[in-house]
């Protein structure tokens, strides 16, 4: 039997959606994953975390740079496959100018962050400061688009609100969403930083130590954060839970709410087998099937927020 046509485009929109989310969100953490290297000064490990530093912010300028094409491009599609969408988010002043003017300050910053690389090598706590900054910058957009994201959710009318828009309820689920977004983005900086680590590998080979050092701290990163957004997204789905129970698609949102959970349990256990390796290059399957592991979670997340919050 043949899906309706609304359900095929519903979960075409979900797998598509994944990686660019993901690779999105991994961009976005990536400067404070690389700029945290900068206030060590012990020679070996300052010369381990220079080179991890930018091998992972050319992977952010890559996969960040096509993003950020691919997102002019929905934005010039969105007014004819969405207007109600495109209303909220193009308004002026809000939330236009909100998500705006931290995400091309981020991008600027980041430029200057990776171009100066060597320049300022002799410098790298100032450096590492524009790297903090750049990420600072680009967690600011996330806030102001989780927010935009809440209010098209609740149908706020047009002008939208200041208050409301900045600083919403406590009680709102817009806090744990956002700490799970925030944190999401670190755990894919260190997941995907792993991966680029290892693809690399082919072309540019800097020694065993070297990768044996960094692939334990990309997959501490991603451990870490990946954690703590777990953690958030549980606590998500706990409150969510009794409206999804009564919802029209209740079987569909059980069962994706289980496999996203599942999913990210699988992504930890690898990114921690890795994080404690006394020898991490013997896991590189681990580190390369981890954020594939991740991206499959996201796509189940992106199944059960669609039809709970916009459906």
């Amino acid at each position: 039997m043949s899906l309706p046509a609304a359900d095929v485009v519903f979960y075409v929109t979900v797998v598509l959606l994944a990686p660019h989310l993901a690779l999105a969100l991994a961009a976005a953490g990536m400067p404070l994953v690389s700029a945290s290297g900068g206030f060590f000064t012990a020679k070996r490990i300052k010369i381990f975390l220079d080179k991890f530093g930018q091998q992972t912010t050319t992977f952010a300028l890559l996969g960040g740079g096509y993003v950020f094409l691919l997102a002019i491009l929905a934005a010039l599609a969105l007014p004819f496959f969405a207007p109600r969408s495109a209303a909220l988010f193009f308004a002026l002043p809000l939330p236009l100018l909100a998500l705006a003017p931290p995400l091309v300050l981020g991008a600027a910053l980041f430029l200057v962050y990776r171009g100066l690389w060597q320049r300022m090598k002799n410098n790298k706590i100032t450096h590492s400061l524009i790297g903090i900054a750049s990420g600072l910058a680009f967690f600011a957009a996330i806030y102001t688009t989780v927010s935009a994201f809440r209010l098209l959710s609740l149908h706020a009318p047009l002008p939208l609100d200041a208050g409301d828009f900045f600083l919403p309820p406590l009680n709102a689920f817009f806090w744990p969403i956002l700490v799970q977004t925030l944190s999401l983005s670190l755990c894919l900086a260190g997941g995907f930083g792993g991966l680029y680590l290892v693809v690399r590998r082919i072309r540019d080979d800097f020694g065993r130590d070297y990768y044996s050092f960094t692939l334990k701290l990309a997959a501490r990163w991603a451990l870490a954060a990946g954690i703590l957004q777990l953690a958030a997204l549980g606590h998500v789905y706990n409150g969510l839970w009794p409206f999804a129970s009564v919802h029209a698609a209740s079987d569909l949102l059980a069962w994706t709410m289980a496999g996203s959970l599942i999913l990210w349990g699988l992504s930890l256990a690898l990114w921690a087998a890795a994080a404690f390796s006394s020898y991490a290059l013997r896991l590189k399957w681990a580190i390369l099937a981890a954020p594939f592991l991740a991206m499959a979670a996201i796509a189940c997340q992106s199944a059960f927020f669609w039809p709970m919050f916009l459906g």
